[in-house]
C-alpha cells in the first residue's frame, strides 16, 4: 500500500506518464522496448473477477512472496531460503508474546477483506490477527547462512542494545530497510509477471501510475542497498547516523519500518524529497526487560534533511515522544506488532480506529496526514507538555 507522502508522487507520476512510451523498456521486465514486445498482444480470457487490478496483485503478493536471499554475498548461500524475522524472536517478538506465544498485527499473507464502496469501488482491507510469534514479521528473504550472519550481533544471545555500538545501530537499520527492500522487489517482480501474462490489462492509468511509483522506488531503493551492501562485503559499519532514544519503560509493542515522515515533532512540514527523489528513515522501536529503545537512522549524506528531527527526538520530553509516536506510527507503518494485552486494552472504536489508520491510503491518507501535522503544530504553540497528555484515539503506551 501506498503511504501519505508516497501518494503525492503518484498523483504526479500518474498525470506525467500516463502511458506507456513505444521507446521505454517493456514493464515485463524483458529489457526490449514496449513497442518490440508487449504492446497490441490482444487481452487473454480472464476468470470473471469483480476485484480490481491492484487488488489481485495484492492477494497474488501475499500467497506467492519468492524467496530469494538478499544477502551481498550471493555466492556463498548456504541453507534453505528461510523465514526470517524482521524483529527478532528470541528478544522482541518473546516479550510481546508472552506465555501464550501470540502477537497482532496485519497479516499480508492473509486474503484481505473485500469492501464494497458506494462509489462502487471495492477497497481492500487487511485485519489485524492473531500470529504466532514464530511467524511474526517474517519473510523468505534470506538463507540459513546469512541470516545467521548478518544479524548475529543483536541477535546471538538476544542481547540489550548498546548505544555505542556502531554495528548494533547499522545493524538495526540495515534490517529495517532490508525487509522493506525485498517487500518492494517482490511487489515489482509481480507485476512485471502479471504485464507480461496479459500486458492489455495493465495499461489503464491506473495501473501505469502503479508501474511508475514502482519504478521510482527502485530508483530510490538502490543507491541505500549498495551503500548497506558496500560495508557488509568490507566488514564496515560507516555512512549511517542514528538517534537512539531510550524510553524508561517496557513497550507493549514493536515496529520496523523505512519511510518518510512529512512532519516533525512541531508539526513542521520535513522536506524529504530532493530533486524527485524521496530519502526515508530506517525507523525500529522495541521493548527491553526494563526499558525500550527507539532507533531512527539514515545515510549520512541525507542527515540534513533530517537533523533537526533527530534534535528534537533527543531534547523532547517522553510525555511529548510519546504523542509523536501515537500519532506518526499507526499510519505510516503497516509492520507494527501489538501485544495481546495492548490490543484487548482498547475498546472496540480504538480498535477499528488501529485497522482503518494502518490500511489508509490514496487521498483520505492525505487529508489524515495533514490532519496530524496540524495537531502537531497546535500542540506545540501551546508552548507546554500539556497539549501533549491528551492521548489521541490510538494509544500504544495506555
Amino acid at each position: 500500500m501506498l503511504k501519505t507522502a508516497d501518494i503525492l508522487k503518484e498523483v504526479k507520476y500518474f498525470w506525467k506518464n500516463r502511458k506507456i512510451k513505444d521507446n521505454e523498456s517493456c514493464p515485463c521486465g524483458s529489457g526490449v522496448e514496449f513497442v518490440s514486445c508487449c504492446k497490441g498482444k490482444p487481452l487473454k480470457a480472464i476468470n470473471k473477477s469483480k476485484k480490481p487490478a491492484d487488488v489481485r496483485i495484492m492477494e497474488k503478493m501475499s500467497s506467492k512472496m519468492k524467496r530469494c536471499c538478499m544477502h551481498p554475498d550471493q555466492t556463498n548461500c548456504k541453507g534453505k531460503i528461510k523465514g526470517a524475522h524482521a524483529l527478532q524472536n528470541n528478544k522482541i517478538i518473546s516479550l510481546l508474546a508472552g506465555s501464550e506465544r501470540h502477537v497482532y498485527m496485519l497479516n499480508a499473507k492473509k486474503k484481505p477483506l473485500l469492501i464494497p464502496m458506494p462509489n462502487g469501488e471495492t477497497i481492500p482491507i487487511i485485519e489485524l490477527s492473531k500470529t504466532s510469534a514464530n511467524d511474526a514479521t517474517t519473510e523468505t528473504c534470506f538463507c540459513d547462512l546469512h541470516d545467521n550472519i548478518a544479524f548475529a550481533v543483536i541477535e546471538k544471545g538476544a542481547p540489550d542494545f548498546d548505544e555505542t555500538s556502531e554495528e548494533m545501530k547499522f545493524t538495526y537499520a540495515y534490517k529495517a530497510f532490508i525487509f522493506e527492500y525485498y517487500k518492494q522487489k517482490i511487489a515489482f517482480d509481480i507485476f512485471r509477471d502479471s504485464f507480461k501474462e496479459n500486458p492489455a490489462i495493465f495499461l489503464s492509468f491506473d495501473m501505469v501510475g502503479m508501474y511508475r511509483m514502482l519504478q521510482l522506488k527502485e530508483q530510490e531503493f538502490e543507491p541505500i542497498k549498495s551503500h548497506f551492501d558496500e560495508q557488509i562485503m568490507a566488514g564496515t559499519f560507516d555512512g549511517v547516523v542514528t538517534c537512539a532514544i531510550k524510553i524508561s519503560e517496557q513497550i507493549r509493542f514493536a515496529d520496523y519500518a523505512y519511510i518518510a515522515p512529512d512532519y516533525d515533532m512541531n508539526g513542521k512540514k520535513i522536506k524529504h524529497t530532493v530533486k524527485g527523489i524521496m530519502h526515508r528513515l530506517a525507523i525500529t522501536i522495541f521493548p527491553e526487560v526494563n526499558q525500550s529503545w527507539l532507533l531512527v537512522s539514515c545515510l549520512k549524506s541525507e542527515q540534513f534533511i533530517y537533523e533537526e528531527l533527530f534534535q528534537q527526538l533527543k531534547t523532547a520530553s517522553l510525555t511529548k515522544l510519546k504523542f509523536y509516536i501515537n500519532l506518526v506510527l499507526p499510519l505510516y507503518s503497516e509492520n507494527m506488532v501489538l501485544s495481546t494485552e495492548l490490543w484487548e486494552s482498547w475498546d472496540k472504536e480504538a480498535q477499528m480506529a488501529y485497522t482503518y489508520y494502518a490500511n489508509l491510503n490514496g487521498k483520505d491518507a492525505l487529508v489524515v496526514g495533514k490532519g496530524i501535522g496540524f495537531g502537531l503544530k497546535n500542540a506545540f504553540h501551546q508552548k507546554s507538555d500539556d497539549a501533549y497528555y491528551n492521548s489521541p484515539k490510538i494509544n500504544l503506551f495506555v
